[in-house]
């Protein structure tokens, strides 16, 4: 079913669905509770907003800069209402807490990626840098997009990510908090960048990963 979009208030459906985020009851009738886009398949409604802030799940990879280090820790900006701590131990197993200057390793500023090894009760976030494609960002580009654009930058399968990387031949990394990080030549990023903009435009349409790959071939033959 082609998505639409929806207004807060817009009946969206009648009958027994189950409900997701952004819709509501009254009686036999579903409404939006936001601006966004309809999502509805098997029996499941939902909307889907056209923006909002990121907000963690355990698992979640993650761009992060860091903004803060203490004793033990790094503080960590994951473009949520909610900061993360990187413990030393999560960085790496061979480090102890007091026994080094922990700028040698990450300073302010730097940008990492990483993975949310948990939330606590309180919204305390937890990353770690364990895994093995956790990296620490040292170059490229980073850009930013809505955050609940990400899946449709990912794609079915990662097919819309794997087709850009194909396409233009150029490494990115993909965070769920809307960060993601770019490493080519200026001109490939640049591509890049351009194709990421008509993703996030275009994302409640069907069949762009095809206006995607055409894009980026009509770019490319214009070199």
């Amino acid at each position: 079913m082609e998505r639409r979009i929806v207004l807060p208030g817009e009946l969206v459906a009648e009958g027994n669905y189950r409900l997701g985020d952004g819709v509501y009851r009254e009686g036999n009738k579903i409404y939006s509770s936001l601006l966004g886009l309809l999502d509805e398949k098997k029996g499941f409604i939902r909307v889907i907003p056209f923006t909002r802030k990121y907000i963690p799940k355990a698992g979640d990879f993650v761009i992060g800069k860091i903004i803060d280090i203490q004793f033990a820790s790094w503080e960590v900006d994951i473009n949520s209402p909610y900061r993360a701590i990187l413990n030393v131990e999560d960085f790496r197993e061979d480090l102890k807490p007091g026994q080094v200057d922990l700028s040698k390793f990450l300073s302010i500023g730097d940008v990492i990626f990483a993975v949310v090894k948990e939330i606590t009760p309180s919204r305390r976030i937890y990353l770690s840098m364990r895994m093995n494609n956790s990296t620490v960002l040292r170059r490229g580009r980073l850009v930013e997009v809505t955050p609940s654009k990400i899946p449709r930058v990912i794609g079915k399968k990662k097919s819309m990510l794997l087709m850009i990387k194909r396409e233009i031949g150029i490494k990115i990394l993909v965070g769920q908090n809307g960060r993601i990080w770019l490493d080519g030549t200026q001109d490939k990023i640049n591509l890049a960048v351009k194709v990421l903009r008509k993703i996030e435009k275009e994302a409640h349409t069907s069949g762009l990963t095809d206006r995607v790959k055409e894009m980026i071939r009509r770019e490319r033959d214009r070199k």
